[in-house]
């Protein structure tokens, strides 16, 4: 805990300034609300006949106006101040994290429920502004005020003042046997939590298959176990707390029980001033306030903690290693030497993996689902760093390239296409941000998908919707590729690109990829034998190892493996649907 408070007050550091005016401004705000009570014991006094001049009623009461508008100024001003810095380092925050993702290993959020990063990006950061916008303004001035103002009291009464004091410590009691065991409470309210976002993202997500196979929230069950077993615990630990919380409120507003008795005894017997009887059991109807505001901090002290943990664990997840200068590539040449492959450690992905594709060359890497295709594509763009061996690109060690110009060399086309959801334009200028109007509507018709986009009310304004969710697959792709035709990159991998494509769509992706792919270097994750049958390599991969290596007929010619797809290629290819009983004959 107390390395995340200097951490938090380190977060602080910027805006110094203004946070130490915020507390000025709130100490001042707590004073002024107090003040006013002394007033109220001279007006009480006045009445009682102690003072008679109509004029200093008068006066109290514009004192005790002026002083409730002290309050709300400097309230009001502090919060202001609080907020602006709050805010502006929630920003900075936010974007810390977000860069920071992008120097991570990919492996590190798809190893991740999007919900739990969701929850650090958004909910946790935002748990920051309640410590830095409200707690530490308002902590340190209920803190402040109240022990001053105890110590007027007892310049005043030292007996009065212990006696209101005595219901701190017995307040403090039930506070402590409400607190016991909090951290790992927390820890299993978090744990709820975060299994909760996850499972809702989820949910959200995977909508399309629910409504297909006829499931509702009701049916869903880990939907409806997630959010079951965080109400039940939130329901469990607020009923073992109430007690002991009741207790804590009732006991700390209750000084004026205490004050009360023992002040008319002290004002019978003459040993006290009823004016300053009246100032104790005002100011004592008051003084619970900011010992409350005292609580709530430590209350939520434990959320800030847990939020600000979570986010300095981002922050400090390893990242890829850093590259040296910037470098000077005599060509754009992709070779594979030696490379070794796998997630954490565990079973290797890739075994002792070399091949090159020479400068305008077309690759192709083939094989059966889960043997490492994609694995070494997004090696070639540095999604993870390899375990053995070297991937170079340029005849450069990716490694000892920045990370923004390895990107520059490639352009990669997913088989899972994203379109943010803004405009189209905006969508295919992601590939170069400085493109004109003229040079991205250029890439749009290179990759076929103008026609479609102008038909559309908006036209390239079209906003793609959620995902890209306005669109069909095959005219994602295409946006997709029109992207990757603007960033015009010497290296060009495709992963997948056309697996799930309708055949008709497909044609028009393959004119697409060709505009898209002229003289440069090209890798392919094969899906369809017939589109790579021309390529001047194909690699035939199997369970991490490169079986074989050449052309289509020399394929045919040395790898059975090759053989057999290109054999259960050329009989689905010639599969039909039979026109009595469904048979499929071929």
């Amino acid at each position: 805990m107390v390395n995340s408070m200097k951490r938090l007050f380190r977060l602080a550091e910027g805006y110094r300034g203004k946070m130490i005016l915020s507390v000025t401004c709130a100490i001042i705000s707590v004073a002024a609300g107090i003040v006013p009570y002394w007033f109220v014991s001279r007006f009480v006094a006045t009445i009682a006949g102690y003072e008679t001049r109509l004029q200093n009623i008068y006066l109290l009461a514009v004192a005790v106006a002026m002083f409730q508008i002290v309050k709300t100024l400097f309230f009001s001003l502090s919060t202001l101040l609080s907020h602006q810095a709050a805010y502006r380092i929630l920003r900075n925050l936010r974007i810390r994290l977000a860069n920071k993702l992008t120097r991570m290993p990919l492996g590190y959020v798809l190893e991740r429920d999007s919900g739990v990063i969701k929850k650090v990006m958004e909910n946790d950061v935002e748990e920051l502004e309640r410590f830095l916008a409200h707690n530490i303004p308002e902590t340190i001035s209920s803190a402040v005020v109240p022990v001053a103002v105890l110590a007027y009291l007892a310049f005043l009464d030292w007996r009065l003042a212990l006696v209101m004091f005595l219901c701190i410590p017995a307040a403090a009691l039930f506070y402590v046997l409400m607190m016991r065991g909090t951290k790992e409470k927390m820890r299993q309210y978090y744990t709820a939590v975060d299994k909760m976002n996850a499972v809702v993202v989820e949910y959200v997500n995977g909508m399309k298959e629910i409504k297909a196979f006829n499931q509702s929230e009701h049916s869903f069950s880990r939907f409806r176990d997630a959010i079951n077993e965080y109400r039940r615990y939130v329901l469990q630990w607020f009923k073992a707390s109430w007690p002991f919380m009741s207790a804590y409120y009732v006991i700390i507003q209750a000084s004026i029980i205490f004050v009360l008795p023992a002040g008319l005894y002290f004002l019978m017997t003459d040993s006290i001033e009823l004016p300053v009887l009246v100032l104790f059991l005002l100011i004592s109807l008051g003084f619970a306030a900011p010992l409350i505001k005292l609580t709530e901090f430590a209350d939520s002290i434990t959320l800030v903690v847990n939020a600000e943990q979570n986010i300095h664990q981002m922050l400090n997840e390893q990242e890829l290693t850093a590259a040296g200068s910037a470098q000077v590539f005599p060509h754009s040449n992709v070779a594979f030497e030696h490379v070794s492959f796998s997630y954490n450690g565990s079973k290797r992905v890739l075994n002792d993996i070399s091949f090159s594709a020479e400068e305008g060359d077309s690759v192709a890497i083939i094989g059966e689902s889960g043997g490492g295709k994609s694995t070494i594509a997004k090696l070639i763009c540095r999604f993870w760093d390899v375990s053995q061996g070297q991937i170079t690109v340029g005849g450069v060690d990716i490694r000892k390239i920045l990370p923004e110009q390895l990107m520059e060399k490639i352009s990669f086309v997913f088989q899972d296409t994203f379109l943010f959801n803004m405009s189209i334009s905006d969508n295919i200028r992601i590939g170069r941000p400085d493109a004109t109007d003229e040079e991205v509507m250029e890439a749009a018709k290179m990759a076929k998908c103008h026609e479609f986009i102008v038909q559309m009310e908006r036209g390239y304004d079209t906003t793609a919707g959620d995902g890209g969710n306005r669109f069909s697959g095959g005219e994602r792709q295409r946006i997709c590729i029109a992207r990757a035709i603007l960033k015009n990159a010497p290296v060009l991998v495709l992963d997948e690109a056309t697996a799930s494509i309708d055949p008709d769509c497909e044609e028009q992706i393959q004119e697409a990829i060709g505009a898209l792919a002229r003289g440069k270097t090209l890798i392919v994750i094969a899906h369809r034998i017939r589109t790579i049958m021309g390529f001047k390599k194909i690699l035939v991969l199997r369970e991490g190892e490169i079986l074989a290596q050449g052309t289509h007929e020399e394929l045919l010619e040395a790898s059975t493996d090759y053989r057999s797809m290109f054999q259960a290629y050329q009989y689905t290819e010639n599969w039909v649907v039979g026109a009595e009983g469904g048979d499929v004959l071929c």
